[in-house]
C-alpha cells in the first residue's frame, strides 16, 4: 500500500481490506475506532473497533499489509492515552471520543519545513466570507416573506401592531 496516512490512537478510521472468496476476490470496509498501534517498522500493527448490532467487534490490521488497499481517516482524534481499551467497557455516549486539531508540519518547494501550523475547518478569511454571502441569500428570501404575512393573521385578517 503506498501512502500510509499518520493514524493514530483515538481516529476514526475506514480500513479497506482485499478478501479472497475461492477464486473471486472483493474488497470490504471495516469502520471504527483505532484503540491501539504496536510494534515497530513493518511490523507495526493497529487495532480498530466498532459497534455493530450491539456488539464490538476488534479487528488487527497489519500496517504494511498488501491486503489493505485503503485507509482513510474520517475524523482524528483527542486522546490523552497511547491504548483506548477502557473504552472495551463503554457504550453509547460515553464511548464519544473529542475531535481533535493536531498541528501538521507543511514543507514548501524547497523541501525545507515550515513552522507547525494547526488544522481547522473552515478557518481561512475566504471561507468565512463565503458561508456568510450564501448565509445572507437565504435568509433575504425569508425576510421578504415575514416582511408580507406580517400584515396578516390567521385567516387573512389584519393585526395590530403593539408599539
Amino acid at each position: 500500500m503506498a501512502g500510509i496516512p499518520d493514524i493514530k490512537p483515538g481516529d476514526l478510521v475506514k480500513v479497506y481490506t482485499k478478501i479472497k472468496e475461492g477464486d473471486k476476490e472483493r474488497i470490504t470496509p471495516f469502520q471504527g475506532v483505532v484503540i491501539q498501534m504496536r510494534g515497530k517498522a513493518l511490523s507495526r500493527t493497529f487495532t480498530v473497533r466498532k459497534i455493530s448490532a450491539g456488539i464490538g467487534i476488534e479487528r488487527i490490521f497489519p500496517l504494511h499489509s498488501p491486503m489493505i488497499t485503503k485507509i482513510e481517516i474520517k475524523k482524528k482524534g483527542k486522546v490523552r492515552r497511547a491504548k483506548l481499551g477502557y473504552l472495551r467497557k463503554r457504550r453509547g455516549r460515553k464511548m464519544k471520543i473529542k475531535e481533535a486539531t493536531r498541528l501538521t508540519r507543511k514543507t514548501d518547494e524547497t523541501g525545507e519545513e515550515k513552522e507547525p501550523v494547526a488544522e481547522e475547518r473552515a478557518s481561512s478569511v475566504e471561507s468565512q466570507q463565503e458561508v456568510k454571502s450564501t448565509e445572507e441569500k437565504k435568509a433575504a428570501p425569508d425576510e421578504v416573506k415575514k416582511e408580507e404575512k406580517a400584515g396578516e393573521g390567521v385567516s387573512g385578517q389584519k393585526s395590530v401592531e403593539k408599539t
